[in-house]
């Protein structure tokens, strides 16, 4: 049985013209963690945007500059995030954001918040032409070795980021869709900052990634918040002058997380 066109989207493959145009998305987002069904809403309700601050939104797979559609407080979250990215990481102003996309029309399937304008697929930031850090795994992972680390550690600091501000954050260890681009929406966390579930299979996946690749701990990629992974991010929130652990509260998790942004500075 041939693909349906939501089908192709969610795995980012597609025609680019008419889709693009439309803002139409990558995928729809798993979740372990109690939290409001999504809303469809149709594309008049919410605000077209061409850019995200000063950066142009690309359509990776059209690769050129396209409209996509945002709820306000959704879109606005985004702005916040790239400044903050910016200040934590010292990376340069990136000219080009570009996704899979936004708003997507989910019609009677309305599953994801892509359908509710309040979710991104984001897959680069590029400056100057140059890629300064991406979320296409599915190009990076078969590098040489010093080049697919530096990739990968640039890839972890801006999930840290990311995680920072949404705590629906889906990484390539989620699953094989996610292999082209980090999946973020404000479905459980709204308008504030994230919040640290140890039931997150997505929320714990990042946090052994981050202790793996940017702090050089060990442990193994489960999902699971098991003794060695609260332990090793104990050890790193020491290293980093914060007491307690990922489990005892926001403070640790944010610390955590802003920690591990900062760090891309240090190990490039």
């Amino acid at each position: 049985m041939p693909l349906s066109r939501r089908s192709l989207l969610r795995l980012g493959v597609g025609t680019a013209t008419g889709l693009a145009a439309a803002g139409v998305a990558g995928c729809a987002p798993g979740t372990d963690e109690p939290t409001p069904d999504p809303t469809c809403v149709s594309r008049s309700s919410l605000s077209g945007h061409r850019s995200l601050g000063d950066a142009d939104l690309i359509y990776d797979i059209s690769q050129n500059r396209n409209t996509f559609w945002f709820d306000d407080g959704f879109y606005g979250q985004l702005g916040r995030w790239l400044d903050d990215y910016r200040e934590l990481t010292g990376a340069a102003k990136p000219d080009q954001v570009w996704t899979y996309g936004s708003w997507l029309d989910g019609g009677p399937d309305c599953d994801s918040w892509h359908d509710a304008g309040r979710a991104f697929d984001l897959s680069r930031l590029v400056r100057n032409g140059e890629v300064q850090v991406s979320a296409r795994y599915d190009i990076w992972k078969d590098y040489a070795e010093d080049r697919r680390r530096r990739f990968r550690t640039r890839y972890w600091a801006l999930a840290a980021s990311l995680h920072l501000h949404f705590a629906y954050v889906l990484t390539y260890l989620y699953n094989p869709t996610h292999h082209n681009h980090i999946h973020i929406d404000n479905g459980r966390s709204g308008e504030q900052l994230s919040t640290f579930s140890t039931r997150s299979t997505a929320q714990v996946q990042a946090v052994q990634g981050m202790l793996n690749h940017i702090w050089d701990r060990p442990v193994e990629i489960t999902g699971d918040f098991d003794r060695a992974t609260a332990k090793a991010a104990r050890s790193v929130l020491e290293q980093t002058g914060t007491d307690g652990g990922l489990d005892d509260g926001v403070d640790q998790w944010r610390a955590f997380l802003r920690a591990t942004a900062a760090r891309r500075i240090k190990r490039h």
